[in-house]
């Protein structure tokens, strides 16, 4: 008998002067309470592969997603050098280019002092930036800028910054907080702390629902998942914790409520199907 045929195609056969014994090739695990060795499924270990992870016999196979090229075993978007991140502060949204380090911090919009910017989303289809305003009990959305040219403080500009703002008229809005684009179906949803409530609507503020009510104290923010079809929602109550649901508030149910208090920020790794959240 071979030594690859005494040990197997998963094992390696190990000799030493008193003994030869078999070992699992790497790759593979011993199994339990056996003699033989299988596959180590490394695509469920988090982190091996930046986005998608194909599991192989012994090994695997890490791949980028539609629209993402692989750099140094990293998934990076294309058009990077294009990509705008909008930071939004008190009553007032700010752009900025993350990968040139020679971007500017420029003013989007600039409300006056009834605004207070709770949360934002992006629908980039519609090129539109909405916002809740808690102080108001609001909902705006407004086009996004063709481009982030440096502005002065002229009228002119001023003008151009804080024009073309629309409210949605949505009505009895007490305290909006959260908001979410679903861009798959084109709808909006948020959270009203005032009234405890998840709402949705179209992107207009038409055919409004309400899909979570009872049993939430203070819903703060929401993502939602459009692809799976998923919402996650942040409480703040006197019992904090994240809940889920389907987007149509079907098959509620609790995800985090130990060692967690002020669940404020939510956001979705849709790749790594992982939800990230922050505590204030």
């Amino acid at each position: 008998m071979t030594n690859t045929t005494m040990c197997g195609d998963e094992a390696q056969c190990i000799q030493s002067r008193s003994t030869t014994y078999c070992t699992c090739r790497r790759g593979f695990q011993k199994v339990p309470d056996k003699n033989s060795c299988q596959d180590v499924n490394e695509c469920l270990r988090f982190g091996t592969c930046s986005q998608l992870c194909n599991n192989t016999k012994g090994s695997h196979v890490c791949s980028c997603a539609k629209n993402f090229m692989k750099t140094d075993n990293m998934c990076k978007a294309e058009g990077s050098e294009h990509q705008i991140l909008y930071i939004a502060d008190d009553n007032k949204i700010r752009s900025m280019y993350p990968f040139n380090p020679n971007s500017a911090y420029e003013p989007a919009f600039q409300g006056d002092e009834n605004v207070r910017i709770d949360a934002m989303d992006i629908y980039v289809k519609g090129n539109k930036i909405y916002w809740t305003n808690w102080h108001t009990g609001r909902i705006s959305y407004r086009e996004l800028p063709a481009s982030s040219a440096a502005s002065t403080a002229s009228n002119r500009n001023r003008r151009q910054i804080d024009g073309g703002v629309t409210h949605l008229n949505i009505s009895g809005l007490k305290m909006p907080r959260g908001i979410a684009i679903d861009w798959v179906a084109g709808n909006i949803y948020w959270t009203d702390s005032g009234r405890d409530v998840i709402e949705v609507a179209q992107m207009k503020g038409e055919n409004r629902k309400t899909l979570i009510s009872g049993m939430i104290d203070e819903p703060h923010a929401i993502v939602v998942d459009p692809l799976r079809g998923t919402m996650y929602w942040s409480d703040w109550g006197n019992h904090p914790k994240i809940e889920t649901a389907a987007m149509d508030g079907t098959l509620r149910e609790t995800l985090v409520q130990d060692n967690i208090q002020w669940p404020t920020g939510l956001a979705v790794d849709y790749h790594n199907e992982r939800l990230y959240w922050a505590d204030a």
